[in-house]
């Protein structure tokens, strides 16, 4: 748990998330640019157009999953104080899913749920695919008073880094974990806990909140 009495300077944090998301970005649309200077180019030949034309469609479709999965996991979609349709969560993460090497098992019911568990749901399940790079499976499923995270893969990942920032410690944090630490923060405000912590060759991410 963090040692330090205060909460993080809102101007800095904001900085701190805009650079998570421009660094999210940068990758696909840089490969939509690479592709359309591809096709520009008067001495590209059919195989380099059509490398070129996979890069802009994959690199379209990552960026469209990134954008879709910030504006509801960072933004303020609803208004405060809203609910937000499970349906609407797994759907922007079965897009985001779908541009990573980990395989999605949702488990959740079709209901509502308050804004802020949402992006809590979404940011763990973000981190979650990032804990399997080389590939693996992610499990969420609801327990009787929050939502379970089981990930299983290859070679799973846990950043201690990560979890400080859920325990709202922002000591040199870096914009990675920045998505945690305003998860930890909206668990905390919302009377719950939020956790993560590997369990022998799986990592689970663990949402409790109070009744």
């Amino acid at each position: 748990m963090s040692d330090n009495t205060t909460d993080m300077d809102a101007i800095d944090l904001s900085a701190l998330l805009s650079s998570r998301v421009c660094h999210d970005l940068i990758n696909p649309v840089g490969a939509i640019s690479s592709g359309l200077s591809m096709i520009d180019d008067p001495s590209s030949d059919e195989a380099m157009k059509e490398m070129a034309d996979e890069l802009v469609r994959d690199g379209t479709k990552k960026a469209l999953a990134l954008l879709s999965y910030a504006r509801l996991a960072y933004g303020a979609a609803g208004g405060h104080g809203a609910e937000i349709k499970l349906e609407d969560v797994q759907e922007v993460l079965a897009a985001l899913y779908d541009t990573t090497k980990a395989n999605l098992d949702w488990q959740m019911p079709n209901e509502m749920l308050p804004k802020n568990q949402a992006k809590i749901l979404l940011v763990l399940a973000h981190a979650a695919a990032e804990a399997v790079p080389r590939g693996g499976d992610v499990v969420i499923k609801p327990t009787g008073t929050g939502f379970l995270l089981e990930v299983t893969g290859k070679r799973t990942f846990l950043n201690d880094e990560f979890i400080s920032a859920l325990d709202g410690d922002y000591t040199d944090m870096k914009p990675k974990f920045t998505p945690a630490y305003i998860i930890g923060q909206l668990a905390r405000q919302s009377n719950g806990l939020v956790s993560a912590m590997r369990e022998d060759e799986q990592i689970v991410f663990k949402a409790e909140f109070a009744g």
